[in-house]
């Protein structure tokens, strides 16, 4: 279930070196070189003291190298057969000095999927794509490949499913369909309804008007809505309620300011959410995860 990687090596040494870095702030390679060797706390004493003829993006380049030799330190813990969940107040710690990169994030997401958390969890994956995504803040050397851009982008979407309270598409900053390069077209939205019917509930209303905002921020030529249903019920009515469905959520959209070419599909039952471990999901979590309607965005 865990997937936390060491960040560091010769990578690090060989961004600095290559001079990316400003030439005269010696602290950045200073600080890279502690971080290869394993020395946390010569990286913190450097991110600790005054750091002359270095920008304000080399300072903050150096507080999130300092970050990432701590967090170094607990992958490699954990792959000595630690508990992640035991190091949660030290990367909590991390998260709010400012300076976490996104794998502090995608930690804490796991932390709070496995304590069954799924809106906390939901805000971190979010914020650990968030912070990938950002290529002044996470260069290359520093940022996730396209598979993990895929996951955290899918552990995202999972958690929001999960959740018994809506999450919204974005934490940070403007909705986006695109990380890195990696598109990220389809956005599967918890967007719920009466039971039975295509009336929103107030849950519904406000993922309903969190997709609005996002399509105002993305400003797509067209979309297609998909409705999705659970089991409960024949594959027939599933269908159609499901249709029903996705067909109430375009006049929303459409009433809230949605100018572009719309379409709806109804799937109902036949398409079910892949969730990552669904084993760790009891029957109605995954009942919930499967009502959803996906939008897929062209631009």
């Amino acid at each position: 279930m865990m997937r936390l990687r060491v960040l560091a090596g010769a990578s690090l040494l060989i961004f600095f070196c290559a001079g990316t870095a400003t030439a005269a702030c010696d602290a950045l390679a200073q600080i890279a070189k502690a971080t290869n060797a394993g020395n946390e706390a010569l990286a913190k004493q450097i991110a600790g003291m005054p750091k002359p003829g270095c920008t304000a993006d080399d300072k903050a380049m150096i507080n999130r190298v300092a970050a990432l030799a701590s967090f170094n330190r607990i992958v490699g813990a954990v792959g000595q057969g630690a508990n992640l969940a035991d190091f949660e107040r030290e990367l909590e710690a991390i998260r709010t000095s400012n300076s976490a990169p996104w794998q502090v994030f995608d930690a804490l997401g796991d932390i709070n999927r496995d304590r069954r958390t799924y809106e906390a969890a939901a805000r971190y994956y979010q914020l650990a794509l968030e912070d990938a995504g950002n290529e002044v803040l996470t260069p290359q050397w520093m940022a996730p490949d396209q598979a993990y851009i895929v996951r955290l982008d899918h552990m995202a979407t999972e958690m929001r499913l999960a959740s018994p309270n809506p999450v919204k598409l974005t934490v940070r900053g403007a909705c986006k369909i695109s990380y890195r390069g990696v598109s990220l077209k389809k956005k599967s939205t918890p967007v719920r309804y009466v039971f039975g019917t295509a009336e929103f509930t107030p849950e519904g209303l406000a993922s309903a008007r969190d997709l609005s905002e996002c399509l105002k921020s993305v400003k797509p030529k067209a979309i297609t809505l998909t409705g999705h249903t659970d089991p409960v019920g024949t594959q027939e009515a599933n269908r159609v309620l499901s249709l029903a469905r996705a067909d109430a959520l375009a006049g929303y959209l459409v009433a809230e300011g949605y100018a572009g070419v719309w379409k709806t599909l109804g799937k109902g039952e036949d398409e079910p959410f892949k969730a990552d471990d669904a084993s760790a999901y009891d029957e109605e979590t995954l009942n919930q995860m499967n009502r959803r309607v996906e939008v897929d965005v062209e631009n």
